[in-house]
């Protein structure tokens, strides 16, 4: 029986890649770098920040990769706060959904600010509970990030549906034995390991989601 839904964040419940790819091009400008789209998507985009910088910039020494790191983190606050991403359409409305069928919700995100966004939105109360990249330690394609939120949430992993819009974490839900939605609002095609495909919240219903666990 199905007892919770797992959300990834960036992708799924919203999309903050705008206001990452603006933090990062004023952030590598005070550099000497102009950024381009290409280089953001094969060197940058997700991935650790400390990565990013360094496969921009060449080797940097500890102390000042810190310093870098937190003057991105800052160029990043300053564009959600400018223009605060929103929810994908429907979402709200499903979560809803899922609460009035008694099924608990969690939001689980490999980023440090998952904490920040979700509060920017104003849905963090929404959920029963948030893991962000403080709360585990080993990175998609590993379990351990939905395994979290299942133990948070005090169910057993076959009990969960997580959704994800990435390969790497359609790869960890199968892994911690749960059923996957992918989310594609975009290709399809990348997701095909999930056992469900999803494009929009706004076309898809609690049943379909609950059948996926018997």
């Amino acid at each position: 029986m199905l007892k919770a839904v797992i959300f990834d964040m960036d992708g799924v419940i919203t999309n903050t890649v705008p206001h990452h790819f603006s933090a990062w091009k004023k952030f590598f400008k005070q550099h000497g770098v102009n950024l381009s789209k290409r280089d953001y998507e094969k060197k940058v985009n997700g991935i650790p920040r400390k990565d990013g910088i360094t496969n921009i910039l060449g080797k940097v020494n500890k102390k000042e990769l810190e310093q870098m790191m937190e003057e991105k983190q800052i160029f990043f606050k300053e564009a959600v706060n400018t223009n605060p991403p929103k929810t994908f359409p429907g979402f709200k409305e499903f979560i809803s959904d899922l609460k009035r069928k008694k099924i608990k919700i969690a939001a689980a995100s490999s980023s440090k600010n998952t904490e920040f966004i979700l509060k920017k939105i104003k849905i963090y109360n929404r959920f029963d509970k948030v893991i962000t990249g403080y709360d585990f330690k080993k990175p998609k394609p590993n379990p351990e990030i939905f395994l979290t939120a299942a133990k948070e949430l005090k169910v057993k992993p076959n009990e969960c549906v997580v959704f994800e819009d990435a390969v790497l974490g359609v790869e960890a839900g199968k892994k911690a034995k749960m059923k996957v939605v992918g989310f594609a609002s975009g290709n399809i095609k990348d997701l095909k390991k999930a056992d469900l495909i999803c494009k929009s919240f706004e076309k898809i219903k609690f049943k379909d989601v609950s059948k996926l666990i018997i």
